[in-house]
């Protein structure tokens, strides 16, 4: 194993890494979500999103925890493997990387969605269009990333308070009754497709390595795109289900732009399009550059193959670790599922790297008691030990809620699992033979890390 792969030097400000996190957590899934989840769930979708916030609290101090003690490229492998065992580490990227197909198949699904509120392109054409587009740009680069997410950003916001401002004064307070018309079911169902948005805050320690100052500026960009992306996207779930009510709200096209049209005028209905459109963007660019930093972290590990650890000459850039995650969306663009089952796919996902992430923040203080004690923001011992405990109850609950819902998703979600164990173990056993003892490799961090 080569030890010299390079080190991203490129840094990204408080402002960029913020429009990063923000464009990443808003995205495209609360237009494309909010109509069929309405319709299945009730009113009560509302009520998801806010419940969707409360194991938020806990993943957002386990992230300020962890990525201020350890501020690394793909984080979410190495807290698994250095905090909690190298089966954990290998098996974040394993379970996540999946999910990230499904979610990118998603966001270019909701993207040809919102193009055909304006014109009829065939919509494969247009998914194979955002995610090539994507793929390149991130190749380039996170400085062309963090430039042209500001931008993006900025419209997306506006979109949405475009949306949200004048139609509160067209909420129907009957539009909320009855809370749960399906039943409890339903509301369990979006309360977990609902996380799908809420894993765009684990960006941040997944490209800790590129942001300046990382101890100061991580827990800024937390609190800054906490506090902008949840209070958005409440906003637009409660004016899009007080207009619109929830009964057959899933035969819209594009249904945010449809209900916008009942009391907005055209150009600044094209401007909430113009919004979910660039959520769209903001999805696929943010998750090209987030989670390709995992699979480059843990191929410098030989975790897996090596040549996804190298950058490239000419941009800096972890390019094959992008190729993995952006090349299989593209060929499966043809069967793309439901959003619904996609957006379940991406947060199970997410909460299986909660629950490790919770793991590792309980072992820290005793494995890493300096890095720990040395935090400029350290959560208090007590505190620390109830974060982690929350991170992990949260995760199992909705884990179990969901699957007793959709039990085949957990079927194949545990096999897919243990197939991971098989590949761990027979990747171990053929560095074994060379005299690599991986696990141990897999417990400590990089001369650049520590």
């Amino acid at each position: 194993m080569s030890t010299e792969h390079g080190v991203i030097d490129q840094r990204v400000g408080l402002l960029g890494a913020t429009g990063l996190v923000v464009g990443n957590v808003i995205g495209i899934a609360i237009f494309v979500l909010a109509a069929p989840l309405a319709a299945d769930t009730g009113p009560s979708v509302v009520f998801a999103m806010l419940l969707a916030g409360i194991p938020l609290v806990f993943s957002l101090l386990t992230i300020l925890q962890l990525g201020g003690a350890i501020p690394v490229a793909g984080g979410t492998y190495v807290y698994g493997s250095r905090l909690v065992t190298p089966f954990w580490g290998f098996a974040t990227p394993w379970m996540v990387v999946p999910g990230v197909w499904a979610g990118l198949l998603f966001t270019a699904n909701g993207f040809a969605e919102y193009v055909g509120y304006f014109f009829q392109i065939p919509q494969e054409g247009l998914m194979y269009a955002i995610l090539l587009v994507f793929l390149v740009i991130n190749v380039v680069g996170i400085r062309v990333v963090a430039w042209l997410q500001m931008a993006m950003v900025a419209v997306l916001v506006a979109g949405i308070l475009a949306f949200v401002v004048p139609g509160a004064f067209y909420v129907d307070a009957g539009n909320f009754t009855p809370p749960f018309p399906n039943g409890f079911g339903p509301f369990v169902v979006a309360v977990v497709s609902l996380h799908f948005p809420l894993r765009g805050f684990s960006m941040v320690i997944e490209i800790g390595e590129e942001i300046e100052n990382p101890a100061e500026n991580i827990p800024r960009v937390l609190v800054l795109s906490a506090a902008i992306g949840l209070t958005l996207m409440v906003a637009l779930l409660a004016v899009f289900v007080g207009v619109a009510g929830w009964r057959g709200v899933d035969q819209l096209d594009a249904a945010v732009a449809a209900v916008a049209g009942r009391f907005l005028p055209a150009p600044l209905v094209g401007l909430v399009v113009a919004a979910a459109l660039l959520g769209s963007l903001t999805s696929v660019n943010t998750t090209f550059a987030s989670y390709s930093r995992t699979i480059m972290r843990a191929a410098r590990d030989d975790v897996i193959p090596e040549a996804f650890a190298t950058l490239g000459d000419r941009f800096d850039t972890p390019h094959r670790s992008v190729l993995l995650l952006g090349v299989p969306p593209i060929l499966l663009v043809p069967v793309t599922p439901s959003p619904v089952v996609l957006s379940i796919s991406l947060s199970l996902a997410i909460l299986f790297a909660v629950f490790v992430g919770g793991l590792a923040l309980w072992n820290l203080p005793k494995l890493f008691p300096q890095r720990y004690e040395y935090s400029l923001y350290r959560l208090p011992l007590p505190l620390l030990r109830v974060t982690a405990v929350g991170s992990v109850l949260s995760a199992v609950v909705l884990w179990v809620a969901l699957l007793t819902e959709l039990p085949w998703i957990g079927a194949v979600v545990f096999g897919w699992l243990c197939l991971g164990w098989v590949v761990f173990r027979l990747r171990v056993r053929r560095f074994r033979r060379e005299g690599v003892d991986l696990p141990e490799r897999m417990r400590r961090l990089h001369d650049h890390e520590s």
